[in-house]
């Protein structure tokens, strides 16, 4: 199978991150473009005129956030040396990597997980999980560490 199209969706956040450098790395090794993905998600709130004008606002400010940090990142990546573009898409995380991979016709996902288990799976759900039951192309997920990954191991005596 040969890859041309990278896709890797990031939140911007430090878990997201290794799942970026991870696609970088493989898309640089395959000579495959890279495609960074960040979705917006809509932020629901119930209340008067008022309150839906000001979240049009805020919802605007998100979106040049977005765009920026997301330059910033591909901008990284290029400096490299690496074929990359990013790609902004609003609605439901899952969904809307689905939805861009095949748009793109992306040949592999590649993503962090965030490491939620127990109730905090149960009730958020796992984006990558959802990723994998619905794509088209095969998807490889990264570990990020999550919460284990992010202590710090115990110190010997010696």
């Amino acid at each position: 199978m040969k890859f041309r199209r990278i896709l890797a969706p990031t939140d911007f956040s430090v878990l997201s991150a290794r799942g970026v450098a991870e696609a970088a790395a493989l898309a640089r090794s395959l000579g495959a473009e890279l495609v960074l993905l960040h979705v917006v998600e809509p932020v629901i709130m119930a209340g008067d005129l008022y309150g839906a004008a000001a979240m049009a606002g805020v919802l605007e400010e998100v979106q040049k956030s977005s765009r920026q940090a997301l330059a910033r990142a591909v901008d990284k990546i290029k400096k490299r040396g690496q074929r990359c573009r990013g790609v902004i898409a609003n609605g439901g995380a899952a969904t809307s990597i689905v939805d861009t991979a095949a748009r793109l016709r992306s040949d592999l996902i590649v993503m962090a997980t965030h490491g939620r288990s127990g109730f905090s799976h149960l009730l958020l759900g796992s984006v990558a999980e959802r990723v994998v039951r619905s794509a088209a192309c095969p998807v490889l997920t990264v570990p990020s560490g999550g919460a284990r990954g992010a202590r710090k191991s115990p110190s010997r005596k010696r």
